[in-house]
């Protein structure tokens, strides 16, 4: 857990947009405080019933000083947990119980849930602001890991649907639109611009969610999601 002030980036950031030197985008660690964690068991309840036991199965744990995470006691390290599944009524608690301790006759071993059922497309509107001022280039689409096609388009920074309602001045734009390619220009995607952790691994991305400009866009223009539905329709 780290808490960045004004000095990590604000300030230099800041002062590049008004005319100051080029900021780098990496926070300085200098603008950096590190907050020494500290846990407790966590307290559950159903329907305004607590639930006990559940630190049989996990419990909190600190992971040196600045770090926390959960600690299984089955043995399970470094891979997914399981959480408790089935649960008792004794006296105005739940009790957590293994599946072995379920009675037959309940037949809650034998239930599964519905599995849910790919929804009906997204789509963005297809006038407004999506269209006035409009993309600069596209469509084009992608398919992701979860076996969704995202249809998407490249818009001029501050021709973004979003923005327009915003009904900003010719002057106000042309000064953002200004300072958002110096940021790509100067930028890049490769650069850690936060302190990697000491410990543990990143979360990592779809790598199809990281998409190249058409030539002429790669500076100034950004991608604009405007329908994701499922590839196999």
């Amino acid at each position: 857990m780290v808490y960045y002030s004004k000095a990590a980036l604000y300030e230099a950031f800041n002062a590049w947009r008004d005319g100051g030197p080029a900021c780098s985008g990496q926070f300085d660690e200098r603008g950096a405080w590190k907050a020494t964690l500290t846990t407790r068991t966590p307290r559950f309840d159903q329907d305004r019933h607590e639930i006990t036991d559940v630190a049989r199965v996990f419990d909190t744990k600190t992971f040196g000083a600045y770090a926390w995470g959960l600690q299984w006691n089955d043995g399970t390290t470094n891979r997914m947990g399981t959480f408790p599944q089935y649960f008792k009524h004794v006296g105005d608690h739940r009790v957590v119980v293994p599946a072995a301790e379920v009675p037959p006759e309940t037949g809650l071993l034998d239930k599964e849930f519905k599995l849910a059922v790919r929804g009906a497309p997204y789509t963005s509107p297809n006038d407004g602001a999506w269209t006035h001022p409009g993309p600069a280039r596209g469509p084009f689409t992608v398919t992701l890991g979860d076996g969704s096609l995202v249809t998407y388009s490249w818009y001029r920074f501050v021709d973004q649907p979003s923005f327009q309602q915003y009904h900003w001045s010719e002057e106000k734009k042309a000064k953002l639109q200004a300072f958002v390619e110096k940021i790509h220009a100067n930028w890049p995607i490769d650069r850690d611009y936060m302190a990697p952790p000491g410990q543990g691994t990143l979360a990592r991305l779809d790598p199809a969610l990281l998409v190249t400009p058409p030539p002429g866009l790669e500076v100034g223009y950004v991608p604009i999601v405007t329908r994701q539905e499922d590839a196999r329709r």
